[in-house]
């Protein structure tokens, strides 16, 4: 029996003839150009750099495992070698990326999983199955490569004059393309569904869906991995606490596994409070876990003793505002979210919030803006009032909260006192008019706050 590329599902379309076709002249565009050389040795060199092959080692292991088990159960066969293949390139060396976002956001991961059997799928599924003539193809992927940075570039200057007509143009353009790769796409396999709809077929469909699913445990392994490295390795800079860093690390494994935000919490509380001994280390662990205990029930806290921590940090959670754990400093009780954009653009003003305060209770709130004077002043102002008001609601009341705002805005900067509650706007300028910018707090500090701070 003879065996042809097509065995083995080799048989290219158009489409992808003519992506080998770029590829192939821009590979060779980098290797005659002779600053590009340069370049490209020290990418392939970054690539293969020993940690980083290592993983890249370990992915290709563990999708080699995951194709065994599919044919082992009938569920792969060698004509899905090319799709496996092109899935190992663009889906699997893109683990790395899947994991930082996964170790940022632990909860994404039932978010890696929905993604799968998303509309989109099956929508991009079809129209990867027919395909133009070459010579369209050739045309078509250039130009919507080029749509596509245009578009990018365009996002990045949405705030200069005529700049949203022409983005919503460019937009309108990559619609009406793809609207018409589908319809094509939709009407070739309407008019040949026994063509293409068979076992095989069925097995592309579900290969990519089955890969993605038997991989996200390796995004995940690998995401508790990172987080490890990267929570302990700063701690290697500093001289005191070298000795304890493999003990913290042994201690975190067997308290934490693979709880991703347990790590982070003590490699934080490790640098903040500046904990050198192991008798130190046992204690925080135990703080955590003490912590991550209350947070699934917060107890509830009395109006006289200050706010419930677990309740304040989510008293913005509508604006994004929603700060990280509350947890024991060297000097108080803490939660905060550093800065959160108000726009896309790269000098973006920005908004943080702080809750401060002792174990039992928040005793401190503020808000504050970053802005800088090259930016709209006004909607930076509206975008800090109307946080600024949702917060005064949460602390007060809806009748109250109004008043109580522009009250404080005509005793600035003197505090108010409401219900023993100072409450207090403030604003300081840096720089100079045109390149400098400000700083505008509103807090809110509880009777029972103790220390300026």
């Amino acid at each position: 029996m003879s065996f042809t590329l097509a065995n083995f599902g080799f048989d290219l379309s158009n489409r992808e003839i003519a992506t080998l076709i770029y590829l192939g002249l821009l590979l060779a565009a980098v290797i005659f150009w002779k600053k590009g050389r340069p370049l490209a040795h020290d990418v392939v060199r970054a690539f293969f750099f020993p940690k980083l092959a290592l993983i890249w080692l370990s992915m290709s292991l563990y999708v080699a495992a995951c194709v065994w088990l599919l044919a082992w159960l009938s569920l792969w066969d060698w004509p899905n070698l090319k799709s496996t293949l092109l899935w190992w390139l663009t889906v699997g060396f893109t683990c790395i990326f899947e994991a930082q976002q996964l170790k940022d956001k632990p909860y994404a991961l039932r978010k890696l999983v929905r993604d799968a059997f998303t509309l989109s799928a099956i929508i991009l599924f079809i129209a990867e199955l027919v395909s133009f003539p070459l010579w369209v193809e050739l045309l078509m992927l250039p130009s919507l490569v080029f749509l596509t940075l245009f578009i990018a570039v365009g996002e990045h200057q949405a705030d200069k004059p005529g700049m949203p007509r022409v983005l919503n143009l460019l937009r309108g353009l990559q619609t009406l393309a793809g609207l018409i790769i589908l319809g094509f796409s939709y009407w070739l396999v309407a008019g040949r569904v026994t063509d293409f709809w068979s076992l095989d077929t069925l097995r592309e469909f579900g290969l990519p869906l089955l890969l993605w699913l038997m991989f996200v445990p390796f995004i995940f392994l690998l995401a508790v991995y990172m987080t490890y490295e990267e929570a302990f390795i700063h701690l290697q800079t500093r001289p005191r606490q070298t000795s304890i860093i493999r003990y913290a690390r042994w201690r975190a494994l067997l308290a934490f596994g693979w709880n991703i935000d347990g790590v982070k919490r003590l490699a934080r509380d490790i640098r903040g409070r500046d904990i050198a001994d192991k008798q130190g280390i046992k204690e925080a662990i135990g703080e955590i876990n003490r912590a991550l205990k209350i947070e699934k029930n917060p107890p509830a806290v009395a109006r006289a003793e200050g706010w419930s921590p677990y309740a304040a940090r989510l008293f913005l959670e509508e604006y994004g505002l929603v700060t990280d754990d509350y947890h024991r400093t060297q000097c108080e009780w803490f939660a905060h979210i550093p800065s959160v954009k108000l726009n896309d653009k790269v000098l973006a003003d920005r908004i943080s919030y702080y809750v401060t305060g002792h174990e039992r209770a928040a005793t401190r709130l503020r808000l504050a803006l970053d802005a800088s004077n090259q930016n709209d002043a006004k909607e930076a102002q509206c975008a800090f009032d109307e946080r600024a008001l949702a917060l005064l609601v949460k602390v007060f009341d809806v009748e109250r909260a109004t008043t109580i705002y522009l009250r404080a805005q005509t005793s600035e900067p003197e505090a108010l006192v409401i219900d023993g509650m100072r409450v207090s706007l403030d604003r300081s300028d840096w720089g100079d008019v045109r390149l400098g910018g400000y700083v505008r707090n509103l807090t809110i500090q509880h009777p029972m706050h103790q220390g300026d701070n």
